[in-house]
């Protein structure tokens, strides 16, 4: 049964609040090891630049002096090398009621770095001989439609099922995680009802926390225990884990949890995830048992070959490989193979990455919403890792012609947007980087995207996800707002709008909710914005409004049908 909170209902699609100013500094904690020493491992590569150890850690605590003080969350950090810990450290108060300091083993929520374990248990499961990857979902899970392409097993771990976001079609009922305490047979419920999916199986990739919740209840129905024990006895004990396990009851007390907060103005307000919903994240550990973890897949010592078998990139249906592996993400970084994984629950942060080639691991748990800990773990890994080669790139060209052709939004089809802005001759992508010419018609995004014009009006779009095409609103004509005044329903959300019409704008009330109500303004024909969501209308052979459709990221044409 789902209870809901005494808390503040949060609005659709609401930004970030800012990060309040730092206090005064307190010195940087250099922690000991907790716990046993880790399984010896073979030497690492020599360090290209050999730079002082003490340097390095210097510039580590300067990367964390904003969370190192008394009065914010913050964060606990380790490195490991060859097995050895070379960067042992931790920043901040673990609970500002009381000004508790974090340590190495305080214990944090993960995030999506849960994800990893959930694949281990399925991978496990298989080398059991007690299902495939192939087998059909449903086998398992008979509560789910039936398709006609199946969802198999796999798809779930490399997000290409096609399922929504359980999240955010909750969001769209309006109550988003957080304010809501959802279980698991509330998540089992959401996913259930959906009859329509993102796309075919297989088909593209979709980042999607419904696959793993469905996969640690696959866990749980398969192996006869309960997921936590499963992976208790599996791989938590096996590995040394002492301090790890599953948030299965948000509500249960454990010692040494550090508080997770979010910035509201100049002060800090706890942002906890009240939910017992886990597999897709909820993992509860320290950043001493991620390196266990990361040390036992670097030596493969998971199962008999399920190591690398979560290492194994997913392939779309028409060949094209993506960088989603199983829970991991198989990329390259400073010249160097990288495998791993972020996280973000409430205002938990995490990354987890091992760099193979270096038998380097790092491991990074925050209790702070503004610590990007990707951002953080890559360039701790930057400074132990040392200077390496960059990887050789196709020179840019000079400002074509065509950029003043290029700028504008675009949808893909799914109605998922890319506004192109030309800035003063210099494209960029609206919210993200620069594009960078690479003749008359592509263009370079990052250093493993490109774009290029596939048609007038028409962007062709090239990522480590796949591929995507992208077309150019049309322009408006003959617009009544009044036509799209009504009310619809959607039995996959369990909600109803009631759509009101203004003057050049529309406003989407939610039923039984209505201090939620979503202004949208028109950007093409039958086709509204709304802080981010698309709002597309839908119209009968005749002509006439009869639905809408609702796309968000996660969760693409969610419909809702007119009531009459």
């Amino acid at each position: 049964m789902r209870h809901f909170l005494l808390v503040p209902a949060a609005l659709l699609f609401v930004a970030a609040t800012k990060a309040p100013p730092p206090p005064p500094k307190m010195p940087a904690k250099a922690v000991s090891k907790p716990q046993a020493a880790k399984t010896p491992m073979p030497a690492p590569v020599p360090m290209p630049v050999a730079v002082p150890r003490a340097q390095q850690l210097n510039r580590i605590d300067g990367l964390f002096a904003r969370w190192n003080r008394p009065t914010t969350p913050g964060c606990a950090l380790e490195v490991a090398e060859g097995g050895q810990p070379i960067a042992l450290r931790a920043y901040g108060s673990a609970d500002l009621e009381h000004v508790t300091p974090i340590h190495a083993n305080t214990v944090f929520e993960a995030g999506s770095v849960s994800k990893q374990f959930t694949a281990a248990a399925i991978l496990l499961l298989v080398e059991e001989g007690k299902l495939r990857l192939d087998d059909d979902v449903r086998k398992y899970v008979p509560e789910l439609p039936a398709r006609d392409e199946p969802i198999q097993i796999r798809h779930l771990l490399n997000h290409t099922s096609g399922l929504r976001d359980w999240g955010a079609v909750a969001e769209l009922a309006g109550w988003p995680r957080g304010t809501a305490a959802y279980g698991m047979d509330d998540a089992l419920a959401i996913i259930a009802r959906q009859k329509q999916l993102n796309f075919r199986p297989g088909a593209e990739y979709s980042y999607s926390n419904s696959g793993y919740t469905l996969a640690a209840l696959i866990v749980s129905r398969v192996s006869g225990m309960s997921f936590p024990r499963f992976t208790a006895e599996k791989i938590f004990r096996p590995l040394g884990m002492a301090s790890t396990g599953w948030r299965d009851d948000f509500r249960r007390v454990l010692p040494g949890r550090a508080i997770a907060y979010s910035a509201k103005g100049v002060v800090y307000e706890q942002d906890m995830p009240f939910e017992s919903a886990y597999g897709n994240g909820g993992l509860l550990t320290t950043v001493g048992d991620l390196t266990r973890w990361s040390e036992a897949l670097l030596a493969g010592r998971i199962g008999r070959n399920v190591a690398a078998e979560l290492q194994q990139r997913g392939v779309l249906n028409d060949g094209v490989a993506i960088q989603y592996a199983r829970g991991l993400v198989v990329t390259r970084f400073a010249g160097l193979p990288e495998i791993s994984h972020a996280g973000s629950t409430a205002g938990y942060r995490a990354w987890l990455a091992f760099y193979p080639s270096r038998r380097m691991s790092v491991a990074l748990l925050c209790s702070s919403a503004d610590a990007n800990a990707p951002d953080l773990g890559r360039a701790v890994a930057s400074i132990l890792l040392g200077p390496t080669p960059a990887p050789p790139r196709q020179a840019d060209v000079g400002v074509p012609a065509t950029v003043g052709q290029v700028a504008g939004l675009y949808l893909d089809a799914h109605d998922q947007p890319l506004t192109i802005v030309d800035d003063k001759g210099k494209l960029r992508i609206a919210g993200g980087g620069a594009l960078f010419p690479l003749s008359s018609d592509r263009f370079r995004m990052g250093d493993d995207s490109e774009l290029s014009l596939a048609a007038p009006g028409e962007l062709s779009m090239t990522t480590p996800d796949g591929r995507a095409r992208f077309r150019r609103i049309p322009p408006i004509s003959g617009l009544v707002i009044a036509d799209y005044a009504g009310r619809y329903s959607s039995e996959e959300v369990g909600a109803a709008y009631r759509v009101i019409a203004g003057d050049n704008e529309i406003r989407l009330r939610l039923e039984n909710r209505p201090q939620i109500e979503l202004r949208a303004k028109p950007i093409g024909p039958d086709l509204f914005e709304a802080r981010g969501a698309m709002v597309r209308f839908r119209r009968n052979a005749a002509g006439k409004i009869d639905a809408l459709a609702i796309s968000i990221p996660r969760a693409f044409d969610v419909r809702f049908n007119r009531i009459e």
